[in-house]
């Protein structure tokens, strides 16, 4: 008997625990952030540095990050991008969408590990020829690293098209 009340409560208090470990892990992105790093705009062509700054909304175990990235030295050359992402306790993973500028969404789903979060992500027309990418997000509170990679890559080995690291933004004076 002891043992049935055991696995019972089990299941009802350790779905809650992860629930709540979520829902602090998508917390973890409601500050304004600043960062950059590189992008690749094709799998051959040289790396471009980056400057990024997001801001985040929330609702219900989901974060919407929006903002820009622009080429550190061009600065006309500027990309809105809105990442939205929601955590369904019921399957125990994260979907949601990526936008550039307004066009369609790409689709994403994963799962986190720890600190990483690791999204397939479906592009809505192919890029570098084909549909399918990675990415990657590690946040420890303080910064958060956003890595995509091409699967696919060159040869069949992956590139990594995008390694963008962000710290909290200081405060607007």
């Amino acid at each position: 008997m002891a043992r049935l009340i055991a696995m019972v409560l089990a299941g009802i208090v350790l779905p809650a625990f992860a629930h709540a470990a979520d829902d602090e892990y998508i917390r973890r992105f409601l500050v304004p952030w600043s960062g950059g790093g590189i992008v690749k705009l094709s799998l051959e062509g040289s790396p471009w540095r980056v400057s990024c700054h997001l801001n985040p909304t929330s609702g219900e175990n989901a974060v919407t990050l929006a903002g820009n990235c622009r080429l550190k030295l061009i600065f006309f050359l500027s990309n809105d991008i809105e990442a939205k992402l929601r955590y369904d306790p019921a399957s125990d993973s994260y979907s949601g969408t990526y936008v550039v500028d307004g066009g369609p969404p790409a689709l994403l789903s994963g799962r986190r590990k720890d600190d990483t979060l690791t999204l397939n992500v479906r592009w809505p027309k192919p890029v570098n020829d084909h549909l399918d990418a990675t990415i990657v997000i590690t946040n420890d509170t303080k910064r958060f690293t956003l890595t995509t990679i091409d699967t696919i890559g060159l040869n069949g080995k992956p590139v990594i098209t995008s390694d963008l690291a962000f710290h909290v933004a200081a405060p607007a004076r």
